[in-house]
């Protein structure tokens, strides 16, 4: 879909879609000059279309009907809601409700105008065409070569073969945010919502070599069991014994020309296949896939990185294994030493994923890494308090957590401050270990964080736990069913706006 701006107006423009986003007041559409005048240019084809339908200028609204025969096939009216209210995750939203109507009829060339393009403080193009172009990738394969689906269906948004915003001026920089931006959320849905058979821990590390290959500011390093042992990665070792295929750690480094500021490290946690995720999820196939989401979301900042650039150093540290019960697994009781020397007594069947973060959390520390952002889907009960579309954060740096949520903001990614709790490192007591893996199961996600707190960096350190908001049991508006790349674009903010 090539993405283009216009100084048409809409009212002069010719092609098979067009879209008008409209305003909310006082529960009726906006009947301000811009309307009534594409309105008039139209020959009255929005009144028709009003008065055909119910339709008040709500956010999330939709009407669509008839255009205008030799000027455009079909005419969209797209509620904005309340002036004052339009923020970027309601400019994606507007942006996926227009996708979703691209279902049939002619739709080669599409248009969008709405009566400003700067709403709540900020230009809003970016995440409108952010909102088309995820909502469109339903359904579809775009990055991964492997074919999953036999057929396109005809419930699915089509692919316009262009989709031009008329009246934005000066645009170019967005668009090549938004489409840089989106295509790292779909590679990070598409590794995702990939069968464990496919996405493997090898397969990550190709998926790093993709992104490293021909941009000298990116370096490579993937790390197998002998190679962990080497770097005394003993906890990530402990937690890879017995799984499904071989282990894999991933080291992407990024390295502008010219950095400005400390270095900075991303870890992601990937658990391609989770054996005791899927009787977590009661047997549901996105109990295998989506404790990777981690390593999906590092990935797809780390191609965001590449296509838009950073003046910051980056490590990107993925922990990689397919988690089984083969022989030598990790087992209740175990003690394992981790790469920090801290002994931890096994106290819980799902231990590997916390192992893997501290060891790469340890990593993180000897490379000097200033700030650390540590992202996984632990299976950590926190939606229980902030439900499924939110993340929890933990961090050791108030500035730190408040760029992740301005990041995130911008994203259309909720994330909420969670405490650390110094009361809960008793919790994690252990009588002939330093600590145990867990503490009790009324505090999980609590304790989880005073685990991986212990082997953090002494510098800034966050934990994004995005279990829920990962995978979406249907669509939702720019979110697909399945994989959501939830994280992705927070990351990627965080990185390349600084």
């Amino acid at each position: 879909m090539k993405l283009t701006t216009c100084e048409t107006a809409p009212g002069d423009w010719t092609g098979d879609v067009l879209a008008l986003g409209v305003y909310e007041e006082d529960g009726a559409p906006s009947d301000g000059p811009w309307l009534s005048g594409v309105d008039a240019a139209l020959g009255g084809a929005v009144t028709r279309l009003l008065a055909y339908d119910a339709f008040g200028g709500a956010r999330d609204e939709l009407v669509t009907g008839p255009g205008v025969p030799g000027r455009c096939e079909r005419l969209v009216l797209i509620g904005l809601g309340r002036p004052g209210e339009v923020t970027p995750h309601t400019a994606r939203r507007a942006g996926a409700a227009l996708a979703r109507t691209l279902t049939s009829g002619p739709n080669r060339r599409v248009a969008v105008a709405l009566p400003s393009w700067r709403a709540g403080g900020e230009e809003i193009a970016e995440y409108v065409v952010e909102g088309l172009s995820l909502a469109v990738h339903c359904g579809r394969w775009n990055v991964l070569t492997d074919r999953f689906r036999a057929d396109y269906g005809s419930d699915l948004p089509r692919e316009p073969e262009s989709a031009e915003l008329l009246g934005c001026e000066a645009a170019d920089e967005p668009l090549r945010r938004a489409g840089a931006f989106t295509d790292a959320v779909v590679l990070a849905r598409e590794l995702v919502a990939a069968p464990a058979n496919l996405i493997t821990p090898e397969r990550l590390a190709r998926e790093a070599a993709a992104i490293a290959d021909g941009d000298d500011r990116f370096s490579l390093e993937v790390w197998d069991a002998d190679r962990c042992a080497g770097q005394g990665l003993t906890g990530f070792a402990a937690a890879a014994a017995g799984g499904a295929d071989p282990a894999r750690f991933i080291r992407l480094g990024f390295r502008p020309a010219d950095p400005a500021g400390p270095p900075v490290a991303l870890i992601g946690l990937g658990l391609t296949h989770d054996d005791r995720g899927v009787l977590r999820s009661g047997g549901a196939v996105q109990g295998a896939k989506k404790y990777m989401a981690g390593a999906g979301a590092v990935l797809g900042a780390a191609a965001a990185l590449s296509a838009l650039g950073g003046r910051t150093e980056v490590q990107f540290l993925i922990p990689a294994l397919a988690k089984a019960a083969g022989p030598g697994a990790l087992r209740v009781g175990d003690l394992v030493t981790t790469a920090s020397g801290a002994t931890v007594e096994v106290n819980h069947e799902d231990a590997h994923g916390r192992l893997m973060l501290a060891d790469a959390l340890h990593l993180a520390a000897r490379l000097g890494a200033a700030r650390t952002v540590s992202v996984s889907a632990l299976g950590l009960p926190v939606a229980a308090a902030l439900g499924p579309k939110a993340a929890g954060l933990w961090s050791t740096d108030d500035a730190l957590a408040a760029e992740l949520v301005a990041a995130g903001r911008a994203a259309g990614e909720l994330l909420w401050p969670l405490p650390l709790v110094d009361e809960y490192d008793d919790e994690l007591w252990a009588p002939f270990a330093n600590l145990r893996s867990a503490g009790p199961e009324s505090g999980d996600g609590a304790t989880a964080a005073a685990f991986l707190r212990r082997f953090a960096p002494a510098a800034g350190w966050a934990h994004l736990e995005i279990t829920e908001p990962a995978w979406s049991p249907r669509i939702d508006g720019y979110y697909n069913a399945g994989a959501t790349g939830y994280g992705t674009g927070t990351l990627a903010r965080w990185l390349c706006l600084r």
